[in-house]
């Protein structure tokens, strides 16, 4: 690197530091990444708000202009992959050349068919990992009629790829820590939601819990933006909801915030031991997966052509959940566990 470009590199990775919000990172880039690294058009993929943001580089006129939200489509199928082959498992930087030659493997889903879908663009991809927890992705883009991102584009990602990932993690604890202060909570698990809610910041309890599966099959996350959402509909300032995971009872408050953040979420683990063996109902995640589909009312041969099963193989899975559940029929099962998880009004 030539001594004009280590300049830029290092007083973009200075500014970085500096950024105190995601919207102050995404400016960032689309003010100063194109000066080190050139791209036409990009995509800053946030793990834990679950939400996409598509930039170009800054050209003259508002910032604001160059950026807009979109729904991201293979979102759910990029955190499970993540999670289940593990966030340091795939190279932190690799160019779509690297993966059409065999130099480097993505996870089947959606990356490859991202990758696949898009051979019409020269595409580099970022991955933000900070100690092992997948935080994000963020994809450049060029023309095919423009040149393929060289070693040394690839060079300055990988020294700039371990600092976006501390600045990505310290902006979640930051705004989790202003609001802790500010409205003088101290629960163990806290995360801030939009008025979109897209997840602001958590701290690392949070993050840990948001990712739970309840008994319904779904993430605390889920259930948690409905909460919001309900509070929205009712007009309501808060609300309270106690959720039956493997992991024992959790508790999440939802209240409405101020002007940074538009809910606050508190939640706290209300068993002694996580891991408590007397659990009452202990259903795998294949159950928990078919408990989802018999409260939307599905019988056993929508859920079995759902998850690829045979219809008697379903019978026996619904047979040893309501024999858990201590239950006879479905009505039964759904009675009890919506009883177990539906919140009181604060």
């Amino acid at each position: 690197m030539e001594n004009q470009e280590l300049k830029l590199l290092n007083t973009l990775i200075n500014q970085a530091y500096e950024c105190a919000s995601f919207t102050d990172f995404l400016k960032l880039a689309i003010l100063d990444l194109h000066k080190l690294v050139a791209y036409d058009s990009g995509v800053f993929f946030c793990a834990i708000s679950q939400d996409s943001s598509f930039f170009k580089p800054y050209v003259g006129g508002p910032v604001e202009s160059h950026y807009q939200k979109k729904p991201f489509d293979g979102r759910e199928a990029l955190l499970k992959e993540s999670e289940e082959n593990g966030a340091g498992v795939l190279p932190v930087v690799y160019t779509a050349r690297d993966f059409f030659e065999g130099r480097v493997r993505v996870g089947d889903e959606p990356r490859s068919l991202f990758l696949t879908e898009n051979r019409d663009f020269h595409t580099a991809c970022l991955r933000i990992v900070y100690k092992e927890k997948f935080l994000g992705e963020i994809y450049l883009h060029r023309s095919c009629g423009g040149p393929p991102f060289s070693e040394e584009d690839v060079f300055c990602l990988k020294l700039l790829q371990p600092h976006i990932s501390t600045v990505i993690s310290n902006i979640h604890a930051l705004l989790a820590l202003r609001q802790t202060e500010s409205a003088g909570r101290s629960k163990c698990g806290l995360c801030l939601l939009d008025e979109h809610l897209s997840v602001t910041g958590t701290n690392a309890c949070g993050l840990d819990m948001l990712k739970i599966t309840t008994v319904f099959g779904s993430s605390l996350l889920y259930h948690v933006k409905e909460m919001c959402a309900e509070l929205t509909r009712e007009g309501t300032d808060g609300k309270s909801s106690v959720f039956k995971t493997l992991q024992g009872d959790i508790k999440a408050e939802v209240s409405r915030a101020g002007s940074q953040s538009k809910f606050v979420v508190e939640m706290e683990s209300l068993s002694k031991d996580p891991l408590a063996s007397d659990y009452k109902y202990k259903f795998s995640k294949r159950e928990a997966e078919i408990i989802d589909a018999l409260i939307q009312g599905k019988n056993n041969r929508q859920i079995a052509q759902s998850i690829r099963l045979s219809p008697n193989t379903i019978k026996t899975h619904v047979k040893n959940i309501f024999k858990k559940a201590g239950v006879g029929n479905r009505t039964e099962l759904a009675f009890l566990l919506m009883g177990g998880v539906s919140g009181s009004m604060e």
